[in-house]
């Protein structure tokens, strides 16, 4: 990459999607762009997420947030499209499969229609989009196409390219332990060294708060458990359920996740994979002959609000954060950038929903 300013336009703490979609946004506007990552390699969690990349109906009481995420789904396929053909396959697209509970119904049902979220399957249906899958014909499901399962480490390798393209100055194991405002830019304290921006952007995921900063935006680590399974079994439809089951990139089938709060334990366990893997077999039976190929556990960024947060940090100037993306941030990552980018260059925050302005998540206003 090329050579660092000596004081870049804009730092960026963390090296996970987040980070790298919105360091690609800014240095294809122009501006100089370090990105400071605490790990051996690029994105911890990223590589580590499952990869379902479709809007939870968890959201459809949040209509401008749901909203926003079925637009993050149009600019994440725009980037399969774009990225793909340079850097090799990172998505499967499959059919989604929501098994919805009795109160899911209650709570939402009005809304399922106008969200998108799919057509209802009953009965002998079932067996038709459902192959290989024993499932309850009792329950109530949604089934529709264009669901997308992302590999997040090559989709990270996608954009790191795009940003040596770009000339984004990328550092590995800089644990940054300071980001301190000093007249007009910024001090930032890694291990090795003290650098300076004129702007910087935490993007650093469960771990945002470790720069002294961010403790306030009660962002916090989640574990997500899961297993991957390898299998001559074919599966047609991502299904969504407690948990999920969902075809890899590969010839691979997913099985996840657990939502734990176990601090930054980022192990697998006996009780959470046991649990998937009870989970996986009784959906759909042919899995008990799969060999377990791998299990992972990951920690997702969640924050007090249930929301990203994305803008400044309150009262700051020249601080920012874009993190809390819990499990979309494959989804999400690309919007998020786009929506940063055009506040920070151009002070136009509007493409970003209220609910994720840092001052709105503290109980201001925006």
């Amino acid at each position: 990459m090329l050579s660092l300013p000596s004081t870049p336009d804009f730092a960026i703490v963390g090296g996970g999607i987040v980070g790298a979609c919105l360091a690609e946004e800014l240095s294809r506007q122009g501006a100089s762009v370090l990105v400071l990552d605490a790990g051996a390699e690029p994105g911890h969690a990223t590589h580590r997420a499952a990869g379902v990349a479709v809007p939870s109906l968890r959201y459809l009481d949040d209509h401008e947030f749901y909203s926003w995420l079925r637009g993050a789904k149009l600019d994440l396929d725009a980037d399969v499209a774009r990225l793909e053909p340079e850097f090799g396959t990172f998505s499967v697209v499959r059919p989604i499969l929501r098994a919805l509970r009795e109160q899911d119904i209650e709570t939402y049902g009005h809304l399922l229609a106008e969200a998108g979220a799919g057509a209802r399957v009953t009965g002998d249906d079932l067996a038709t989009v459902a192959t290989g899958l024993k499932l309850p014909p009792s329950r109530h499901y949604l089934h529709a196409e264009g669901g997308l399962m992302i590999d997040g480490r090559r989709y990270l390798d996608a954009v790191l390219g795009r940003c040596r393209e770009q000339g984004v100055t990328w550092q590995q194991g800089r644990r940054v332990r300071e980001v301190r405002e000093d007249g007009h830019r910024v001090m930032i304290r890694t291990d090795q060294e003290t650098l300076h921006a004129d702007r910087v952007v935490i993007a650093a995921g469960a771990w945002s708060s470790g720069t002294g900063l961010a403790e306030s935006t009660g962002i916090r680590p989640q574990r997500g458990q899961m297993v991957v399974l390898r299998t001559d079994e074919k599966l047609s439809s991502i299904l969504s359920s407690a948990y999920y089951l969902a075809p890899g990139v590969g010839d691979d089938i997913l099985v996840g996740a657990t939502e734990e709060d176990a601090g930054f334990a980022d192990h697998v366990t006996a009780q959470g994979i046991g649990a998937l893997l009870r989970f996986a077999t009784t959906a759909m039976p042919g899995l008990a002959a799969s060999v377990p190929l791998e299990l992972r556990a990951g920690l997702r960024p969640v924050s007090d609000t249930g929301r990203p947060l994305a803008g400044a940090l309150p009262g700051h100037d020249r601080i920012f954060i874009s993190a809390g993306h819990a499990g979309h941030g494959l989804l999400s990552a690309r919007t998020t950038a786009k929506g940063m980018a055009a506040g920070l260059l151009g002070d136009d925050w509007d493409a970003l929903p209220y609910r994720m302005c840092p001052t709105h998540a503290q109980g201001g206003t925006a």
